[in-house]
């Protein structure tokens, strides 16, 4: 796999539900680290991870051996989650951007997890979440463009107070709206080839639908 080494793309991957078309996601990453368990999910999908990061309680033994290429880092601590780990590490990389494969799926409560998660992240980088069926971006305030398609099914959230929100060019438009408790605008679609995205106070979360 080609990596364009100048934008510094930090891809990982989490031990949840599998996501298809992965190497599509992966193509502009110049580094993937498997989340633990994630290691088992690269090997069924041909992706092999530059770094495996975690307790190792989740990834087979198999796998292990499989990816002895892989710089592995062992982090026993459990006061953070394995994803937690990779995202520390990624950091510590100085990526422009984080992207995450996984990490919702499975139990309720890992998915809850990893969005508060995300959410206590938002500001310190960029970060884009796939699933199979689309991408959440976690956005600190600012005024961002939204790269979308005509027709697009986009929702916004915010899990906190959130102030001045604009949304333009969707078909269920706000202009300097301020929420106190929380934000939640589901299956708002692009009507605009150029949408914007802008707010002053607050952590908004964006939903593209992609399938």
């Amino acid at each position: 796999m080609e990596r364009k080494k100048e934008k510094n793309i930090i891809a990982i991957i989490a031990n949840g539900e599998k996501v298809n078309n992965i190497k599509i996601i992966l193509k502009d990453a110049d580094i993937i680290i498997a989340a633990d368990g994630g290691a088992n999910l690269c090997r069924s999908q041909k992706v092999i991870p530059d770094y495996i990061i975690g307790d190792f309680d989740s990834i087979s033994l198999g796998n292990k051996k499989f990816f002895s290429n892989s710089k592995y880092i062992e982090i026993t601590e459990q006061n953070n989650t394995d994803l937690q780990k990779a995202l520390n590490y990624a950091l510590s990389l100085n990526p422009t951007k984080i992207i995450i494969i996984s990490a919702y799926g499975k139990r309720a409560d890992h998915s809850l997890s990893n969005i508060l998660i995300f959410h206590n992240y938002n500001g310190l980088i960029p970060l884009e979440i796939f699933d199979n069926f689309g991408m959440m971006t976690f956005y600190p305030p600012g005024k961002y463009e939204l790269t979308s398609q005509l027709g697009q099914t986009v929702s916004f959230f915010s899990l906190s107070p959130i102030s001045n929100l604009s949304l333009q060019g969707f078909k269920y438009p706000i202009v300097n709206a301020d929420y106190s408790n929380n934000f939640i605008g589901t299956s708002n679609v692009v009507i605009n080839t150029k949408c914007t995205i802008e707010f002053q106070k607050g952590k908004l979360i964006s939903y593209l639908i992609t399938i």
